[in-house]
């Protein structure tokens, strides 16, 4: 199969075209049921992650709300990772409860 633009052709072995998989493989569909698996326990929870970018530094924010929409906390885009890697039995699970307010002098 060629493909012809302007005076470039570019050639397709039909081998390629039929090269992308039926279906995702199975790692990607495990890593998928987890995070679903973890969305549902923090729904559980009552809560809920929220990603947005920060206009003036280009950054992403991660804030832990509640349902309402409450802002519990804000967690740097790696803590959200490891919230939404981690499992309920988890011992290092990091915790999506307010921090208690820190004694400043």
């Amino acid at each position: 199969m060629d493909l012809r633009i302007g005076h470039l052709t570019f050639r397709a072995d039909r081998s390629e075209i039929g090269a992308i998989p039926a279906e995702p493989p199975p790692d990607a569909l495990r890593d998928v049921d987890r995070a679903a698996a973890r969305a549902d326990e923090l729904w559980h929870d009552k809560r809920e992650l929220h990603f947005e970018m920060n206009e003036d530094s280009g950054r992403v924010v991660v804030q832990v709300r509640d349902l309402d929409g409450g802002v519990i906390r804000t967690i740097s885009p790696s803590e959200a990772l490891d919230v939404m890697s981690a499992r309920s039995g988890d011992v290092d699970r990091p915790p999506l409860r307010r921090r208690a307010p820190s004694a400043r002098s």
